[in-house]
């Protein structure tokens, strides 16, 4: 048997079906391409899997998604590389399936596409998959505490994965070891995934293979490397290179730049004045220019062709290409965006700065991270102040006054059907059970009641009939609804309670439905994006067919709708929503 690099050949590389929360930044590159130092990310991944031997890559993209020329043209590397888009969400395990005939028989690599590669043992990590006989290997590090929303593996003593346990910043839990965003599997596990389904790889495929007795091994990787999860971390990996540089091999990524004074590198045609002061670690991209009285302090990253004008401060910062900064501005532990044009005096400090922002992209800008906001060029104002509370304040207004309308009108259904209930069946008129909200904060959503009143003790004996392929519970002919239940689900008449939660401010008339943390554990990122904004009892995927849409509708459009927020939007699935239900679309 081949031992290490050389038993292994070929790696997929997931741009695709793996989301991080790095906007709105992702408005201008996705993360694989964000810069870091010298180079975009995917650069130090493909340097590192050509020094392991590796000769076959496979980036999985977005639909859409834009290649830039020069990976086109392999200038990158001399291996091979292929790139596969994904039309629709299939999951970072559904996606293997469309890529099957590129795996072929051989055991391969799976790397996250946000993760950083500065030198780790690969060698070892093989050799372990090797010696375990295990199906999948999942590489892990340990991390003490809980730093935002995070994902850690749990160990049994003979290095097997018992599983993973998904952690949001509104649980208040610690572990200390992680998934790296590294894998090696063994190509039989593709006969486990369904084609043309969602499947994710730590929450359905490694469960399913486990059921079946399979080896789902873990190894802590070692050496430097980083997943970019957050703002905080690709700050924080900024920081490491500058400051460590013989710890993560930094000067390696400078063979085209020339070091002026201790630690300042600078790019091809850079213009420097002798009367500015830099204080190193800093790195000088291309065709930058720097002008008399501008001070930058380390450690400090600047893109190509930056202009930085007379007493300009610049602090611990990233500026991303083409950024210009006018005479006596300030700029301190912020990232600014390529293209962005920072006016006279403007002082900016632990933000994000872009151009062309909007409500959405607010509303995707963590809040328990270093960074506290984020400025819109556009108008020169914070879109999570001004604007974002317009339209909240908007739409908590029409949320109150329809769902105090609606609740005045209706009273005389609600007796009819509370009645109707209990003739019906035995039970409470009301279903009552703990939702997750904006930002993972638990409330009790009310319903109708629709089944009967042991139906979470039957949940179980049913699992194996579930016809969705997402988190939510779905039979066309659920034997543990009512007669009445029927009635009232086809009609969404068991919903209408809700309007209490509307005016009680837990959710609103529009957004993603809310659903227990159990039941979004199948994708992080889309739970994460979810949780953004109060959930609703009506939202996009309610429209576009509710129970019979596929989970990968389910996921483009929630995400769609958080990251496009206006009243407009609202209003649109307003009134469609009528129209579905009056049809009865997809309900049972």
């Amino acid at each position: 048997m081949r031992n290490g690099t050389a038993y292994v050949k070929k790696a997929v590389i997931l741009a695709a079906g793996h989301e991080t929360k790095l906007a709105p930044l992702t408005k201008y590159y996705p993360p694989w391409m964000f810069p870091v130092l010298s180079k975009p990310l995917i650069n130090y991944t493909l340097d590192f899997l050509k020094k392991n031997g590796f000769e076959d890559i496979l980036i999985t993209l977005p639909k859409g998604e834009k290649i830039p020329d020069y990976l086109k043209q392999g200038r990158v590397s001399e291996i091979n590389i292929q790139y596969y888009e994904e039309d629709k969400p299939r999951g970072t395990a559904g996606i293997l399936k469309d890529i099957e005939k590129f795996l072929d028989k051989d055991p391969f690599l799976v790397i996250d596409s946000n993760l950083f590669i500065g030198h780790i043992d690969l060698n070892e990590f093989i050799k372990f998959h090797i010696e375990t006989g295990a199906i999948i290997t999942v590489g892990i590090y340990k991390e003490n505490g809980n730093n935002g929303d995070e994902e850690n593996v749990i160990i049994n003593a003979d290095k097997t994965v018992k599983g993973f346990h998904l952690i949001h910043s509104s649980m208040n839990k610690k572990s200390t070891r992680r998934p790296s965003g590294i894998y090696l599997f063994d190509p039989s596990v593709l006969g486990f995934i369904d084609q043309g389904k969602y499947m994710d790889i730590k929450e359905q495929l490694i469960p399913a293979l486990q059921r079946e007795a399979f080896n789902i091994s873990a190894h802590e990787i070692k050496g430097f490397h980083l997943s970019l999860n957050n703002m905080n971390d690709y700050i924080n990996l900024q920081r490491i290179l500058l400051l460590n540089g013989k710890n993560t091999d930094r000067h390696t990524d400078f063979k085209n730049k020339e070091e002026i004074a201790k630690d300042v590198w600078i790019g091809k045609d850079v213009k420097v004045s002798s009367k500015a002061y830099l204080l190193g670690p800093i790195v000088i991209g291309d065709g930058c220019t720097i002008k008399d009285w501008a001070q930058i302090v380390g450690p400090a990253v600047i893109g190509d062709r930056c202009q930085i004008s007379e007493e300009v401060i610049i602090r611990e910062s990233i500026l991303w290409d083409d950024v210009s900064l006018s005479n006596g501005s300030k700029i301190e532990y912020s990232v600014i965006a390529k293209n962005s044009n920072i006016p006279n005096n403007f002082h900016i400090k632990n933000m994000v700065v872009l151009n062309g922002l909007s409500i959405g992209d607010a509303n995707l800008i963590p809040q328990n991270y270093n960074i506290k906001g984020i400025i819109n060029l556009s108008d020169i104002m914070s879109v999570s102040g001004t604007t974002k509370n317009i339209y909240k304040i908007l739409k908590r207004i029409m949320d109150v006054a329809l769902s105090a309308i609606g609740v005045i009108l209706l009273l005389p259904l609600f007796l009819v059907i509370a009645i109707a209930i209990k003739i019906d069946s035995r039970g409470s008129v009301f279903y009552i059970q703990k939702r997750c909200g904006i930002g993972g904060k638990l409330f009790n959503m009310i319903k109708f009641r629709s089944m009967v009143a042991n139906a979470e003790t039957l949940h179980e004996d049913l699992l194996s009939k579930n016809e969705s392929d997402g988190p939510m519970f779905k039979i066309t002919n659920d034997p543990r609804v009512t007669r009445l239940g029927k009635i009232l689900r086809s009609t969404s008449l068991d919903e209408i309670p809700q309007l209490f939660n509307v005016i009680k401010g837990d959710m609103s008339l529009i957004g993603p439905r809310p659903l227990i943390m159990d039941e979004m554990r199948f994708s992080p990122s889309w739970r994460d994006i979810r949780l953004k904004v109060k959930p609703g009892i009506t939202g996009l995927w309610q429209i576009q067919g509710r129970s019979e849409a596929p989970f990968h509708d389910w996921i483009k459009y929630d995400t769609y709708y958080v990251k496009n927020q206006s009243l407009w939007l609202d209003l649109k699935i307003l009134f469609k929503t009528i129209w579905v239900v009056m049809k009865k679309v997809g309900a049972y």
